[in-house]
């Protein structure tokens, strides 16, 4: 058994899932439970999904961030998207879920946000959702994807929870599966853009090992919190990737 196949059955071990034949008796459940899942709006103001309010401040901020990022995403011909951050803290979960519900809300896009934080996973719980089979299902117990996608009210908008949390992620996000299922999710619709809330990179070694499965990737950064030397040392681990930008997050106004 290689180290891949080893941190494999270790992970199944750790969670307990099913594998083999009964894999599919679970993806069928877990297809039931995530066909459409409902959303409540004071989860989402406390956690401040705010995107989808025509008429706040917020929203505008995101729909002009919206259209800088298809504007460059379209030129280059990009589908996917990383988002990521220094630290844990700086909000990168917060930016990617506003920003793949202002662009679920563009007509001529459908968005698929994928949580890749195996170790410490936020999506559901931005969402108020319940944890169940997710990424990580996919990956090790051959789940199908349509057993774990959780399809929100937000029309045009599906969501991919990470599932269980993992320790050994990083060997995980650098399998030949994981890259199998990336080109998948890349491919399988011409109007959908795929984004990736990715751990931070100063955290752990995740997003050095995923990223050449994805186009571009946007560094979200703290206001009054992030410190220059930690996004210099963020975008030094990146050199050679390709970064579409940097995203302000909690600027303080007034």
């Amino acid at each position: 058994m290689d180290r891949l196949e080893k941190a494999m059955e270790k992970a199944r071990q750790a969670r307990g899932a099913p594998n083999g034949a009964s894999a599919q008796g679970y993806a069928d459940a877990m297809a039931a439970l995530h066909a459409t899942v409902d959303v409540a709006e004071d989860i989402l103001d406390r956690n401040r999904i705010v995107a989808h309010h025509p008429r706040r401040p917020e929203a505008d901020i995101f729909r002009i961030l919206r259209t800088q990022i298809l504007q460059a995403m379209n030129k280059s011909g990009f589908k996917t998207l990383a988002v990521t951050s220094p630290r844990y803290g700086d909000g990168k979960t917060t930016i990617a879920l506003n920003l793949a519900l202002s662009i679920a809300l563009d007509l001529k896009q459908t968005v698929l946000l994928v949580d890749l934080d195996f170790r410490k996973p936020m999506i559901h719980e931005l969402l108020g959702l319940p944890r169940g089979a997710g990424l990580t299902d996919c990956l090790i117990d051959e789940v199908p994807i349509a057993g774990c996608l959780a399809r929100l009210p937000f029309e045009r908008l599906s969501v991919l929870p990470a599932g269980a949390p993992l320790d050994n992620s990083s060997e995980i996000l650098g399998s030949p599966r994981m890259a199998a299922l990336a080109r998948e999710l890349k491919t399988r619709y011409p109007d959908r853009l795929v984004i990736y809330d990715m751990p931070p990179v100063l955290a752990q070694d995740d997003p050095i090992a995923f990223l050449p499965h994805v186009d571009t990737a946007l560094v979200v950064v703290r206001d009054g919190v992030t410190r220059e030397a930690e996004l210099k040392a963020c975008l030094d681990m990146l050199d050679g990737a390709p970064i579409l930008g940097t995203v302000l997050n909690a600027v303080a106004h007034g």
